[in-house]
């Protein structure tokens, strides 16, 4: 037992211990500016001027909706509500925030894929500073708001609207916690609802390296729409343009410039050099024999 301890642990070290400092710091880049910007979100509005220019939509998405599906379809989903879909609704909302961690130790694991974390990292990135950057310049009211709030018909000030954790409350409420209204009152974002990136993320590991398998990939990004609407948290837009983003991200890597690539995107015997180190396709660098040194960067 102890021995078996001792190898696992021996297992980690090695793995981390050769793990690139200079790589995982820029393909984290994007990713740590998202952060940033969306912890200072409310600031960043108010001091440039763009509370004033663009106020949060609340018409817009459901035009859309209706324009696309003839209906609402997170009115029918919400409809439906049961204890026992309240539940199934909640596993992939409360997975989504470890998520982008857990994916990556997937990665990182395996010789085979640990390459295909940077490009992992640095896609997750730039998808979510995108989305980020849409909800700062056109703020749109998810479904939850639009669909309760009321105004005072003479100054227009809000008078009520339900809790931000919107369908979540009845769980919250049967067990007698408050998971979801924790979460939720915290964000400084809540006129984020397109893109949706509660849909995007699951997206970015389908078109990544799928775990378990490709179907289960797209089982994951089905699960996550259906929760978004049935919990009255996104449209069905705002689903749709998650998604769009992650496919628009991945070709612009692909057919433009990224400085992670794969086997897909580069000729199979192509070496990248640095005035350092010498980088193949394979991602193995041939001096070390670790596979975490697959970039075109002269890091």
């Amino acid at each position: 037992m102890l021995s078996e301890v001792v190898d696992t642990y021996k297992f980690y070290a090695e793995t981390f211990a050769c793990i690139p400092l200079k790589l995982v710091l820029f393909a984290a880049l994007p990713f740590g500016t998202y952060v940033l910007f969306f912890r200072y979100y409310t600031f960043i509005r108010e001091f440039t001027g763009i509370a004033d220019l663009s106020r949060p939509n609340i018409m817009i998405l459901p035009w859309l909706e209706e324009l696309i599906f003839q209906c609402q379809p997170h009115r029918i989903l919400a409809k439906m509500a049961h204890p026992v879909l309240d539940y199934i609704a909640a596993i992939p909302y409360l997975v989504h925030f470890p998520l982008p961690g857990l994916f990556a130790l997937y990665l990182v694991v395996d010789k085979r894929r640990r390459p295909l974390v940077f490009r992992f990292m640095w896609c997750a990135g730039w998808v979510n500073l995108s989305a980020l950057f849409i909800q700062l310049f056109f703020p749109t009211a998810p479904p939850w708001f639009a669909d309760s709030a009321v105004f005072d018909k003479d100054n227009g000030q809000l008078i009520s609207v339900q809790p931000v954790e919107a369908g979540f409350q009845r769980l919250d409420a049967r067990l007698g916690v408050t998971i979801f209204h924790s979460i939720y009152s915290k964000s400084p974002v809540t006129f984020g609802a397109m893109p949706s990136l509660h849909v995007a993320w699951p997206m970015i590991i389908l078109m990544s390296r799928p775990w378990i398998n490709k179907k289960f990939a797209a089982f994951h990004v089905f699960w996550i729409t259906w929760a978004a609407l049935y919990s009255n948290h996104h449209y069905g837009v705002d689903a749709m343009a998650g998604i769009l983003l992650v496919v628009l991200v991945f070709t612009m890597e692909k057919r433009v410039w990224s400085p992670f690539r794969c086997e897909r995107d580069v000729p199979r015997h192509t070496v990248y050099r640095s005035p350092t180190r010498s980088y193949s396709e394979s991602g193995v660098n041939r001096s070390t024999g670790h596979g975490f040194t697959q970039s075109v960067l002269p890091i």
